[in-house]
């Protein structure tokens, strides 16, 4: 193999690729980045056989050539060379020399005979979403996938399209979060993809604000395929029944308030600086007509807070997992939100004030009367 390429270019998709690449495998293939120059491309594969990312870059190809390099270490060696155009080579003993700007580094490369092939997805067309929204979507929910490997199904989100409709939900069992935006003319699909490639997706998402470049995802049973600009992530589906969401969804609220999101979190901030896993407290929100008052006390310290709100229904004590609720808020992307209360030892909705797309459901916890 002996290739030409801009190191800016190199480097910018390298520390992409190599999240997909394994690091607690006894494997050395899977700890590898797969590199291939072939036409005048440079190929670069990383491949744990969960989650899988390759992306290609132009390059001045010599000889054509396929092997593995380090993950970590062709990461390193490519960020510290100088700027400029890179030389790449191998030799017959498989040794890697990188030369550029009066620099020369070489690492061992090897066989790329017992690398894992990337899934072949037969599907041609798929679902078609633009970029900008997907991320916004996975932002909103994501922090309320479970960490619970008992269940498998609930340590991903559930992606579905139906009606026209994309919904995108993350549980556990104490909330969910749910976002949904109208999206015509696409296919049916329903299927659950780990957290894990979904946080490297929408890492690679952009705002893409024309929608020129939408992300393409492709499906068959056990693997889906998304198309990110010059970047393909193949990812393993979780398999198992999603529970039926929508039942989880509170109605009939007994109270409606909404108050200022910036004030809230601020408030669940000060809140948090007392918590911690030697010093677990609730916080308890006290709801009047025009305020809610929220507090919290324990052996560190103590926050007392009122802030103001609009509320129509009944007076209500209720207490939350601090960490639960700021997540949810955090989430919303409206200056107000509204809570939806029904009972102290029922769910509460959190919606944004000025729209209803997206949901997060929250347990709360008893607190003194």
């Amino acid at each position: 193999m002996k290739l030409t390429c801009q190191k800016t270019e190199l480097f910018e998709v390298l520390p992409n690729v190599a999240k997909a690449a394994s690091t607690k495998t006894p494997m050395e293939a899977l700890a590898a980045i797969c590199i291939h120059a072939f036409g005048q491309e440079l190929e670069l594969t990383g491949y744990d056989l969960e989650l899988g990312i390759r992306t290609q870059i132009p390059a001045a190809v010599e000889e054509e050539g396929i092997l593995l390099a380090d993950s970590r270490l062709f990461s390193e060696l490519i960020r510290r060379m100088p700027e400029g155009l890179l030389q790449i080579e191998t030799d017959d003993h498989l040794k890697i020399t990188i030369t550029g700007g009066g620099t020369s580094c070489q690492l061992p490369g090897m066989r790329a005979d017992d690398y894992p092939d990337l899934p072949e997805i037969e599907q041609a067309q798929g679902t078609v979403i633009p970029q900008s929204l997907l991320r916004n979507m996975i932002e909103q929910t994501i922090y309320a996938v479970s960490l619970d490997e008992t269940k498998p199904i609930f340590t991903g989100e559930l992606i579905e399209m139906a009606d026209d409709v994309l919904n995108i939900v993350a549980l556990d069992n104490y909330r969910m979060a749910l976002r949904t935006e109208p999206l015509p003319g696409q296919e049916p699909m329903k299927f659950v993809v780990p957290a894990k490639a979904l946080r490297e997706i929408q890492h690679l998402l952009t705002d893409d604000s024309e929608n020129k470049n939408p992300c393409k995802i492709r499906l068959d049973q056990h693997h889906a395929v998304f198309e990110v600009d010059r970047y393909t992530v193949y990812t393993r589906l979780l398999a198992g029944e999603y529970i039926n969401y929508r039942r989880s969804i509170p109605e009939n609220a007994k109270t409606e308030v909404t108050l200022s999101r910036r004030e809230l979190m601020d408030s669940l901030e000060r809140c948090g600086l007392l918590i911690s896993e030697k010093n677990k407290t609730a916080v308890r929100f006290q709801f009047e007509e025009d305020h809610v008052l929220v507090s919290c006390q324990n052996a560190v310290g103590s926050v007392d807070d009122q802030l103001g709100c609009d509320m129509n229904g009944e007076k209500m004590i209720i207490g939350f997992n601090n960490r639960y609720l700021l997540d949810a808020v955090r989430a919303m992307q409206s200056d107000r939100v509204r809570l939806f209360l029904t009972a102290a030892d029922r769910a509460v909705k959190v919606m944004e004030a000025d729209g209803d797309g997206a949901i997060a459901i929250i347990m709360p916890v008893q607190v003194r009367r």
